[in-house]
């Protein structure tokens, strides 16, 4: 939400007395977003935890994370359930099929938003590889727009993420 609130102060800077402080919220509360996500995707391989509710069996994380051939085809079912087209609850494991794949694309978007957000900061943008993206992705300006419609999927993944937590419960 810091992210959010700042970023929205830096890309409208209203205030101007804040800008010096939301850039820097911004850009530490990015960095402690990215360690998070690293030592997040790091554990999933050494932390262990039940597939399903109910069973003693522990795999490795990441494990629950991956759509399995078991289960795959359970994705057109599970979307029909969140567009209110099909009434009763597919049975799954710990998460469902929708989850699992938004749960692999999250820790890659987050990467992508850190990447975007060092282009776009001055002590970085002159490092060559920035500087080589920038050019690559149009210029600034180009990566400030990628950057600014990133934060729009993050705040949709949120609300969806904060419905379907109330609406299935807590796994």
């Amino acid at each position: 939400v810091i992210l959010i609130v700042t970023g929205f102060a830096i890309h409208f800077p209203y205030w101007p007395e804040f800008m010096g402080i939301a850039r820097g919220l911004h850009i530490a509360f990015g960095f402690v977003l990215f360690i998070n996500c690293l030592l997040r995707v790091v554990l999933a391989f050494i932390v262990k935890s039940a597939p399903t509710a109910g069973t003693r069996e522990v795999v490795p994380d990441y494990k629950t994370w991956l759509p399995q051939a078991d289960n795959l085809h359970q994705g057109p079912q599970w979307i029909k359930y969140y567009l209110f087209l099909k009434k009763d609850h597919p049975l799954s494991a710990k998460l469902g099929v929708p989850q699992k794949i938004s749960y692999l694309c999250i820790p890659a978007l987050i990467i992508f938003m850190f990447f975007t957000g060092l282009c776009l900061w001055p002590p970085c943008a002159n490092m060559p590889l920035f500087e080589a993206a920038i050019a690559g992705l149009g210029g600034a300006m180009s990566m400030r727009i990628i950057h600014y419609f990133m934060m729009f999927v993050f705040i949709c993944f949120m609300f969806i993420h904060v419905y379907l937590a109330n609406v299935e419960g807590i796994a």
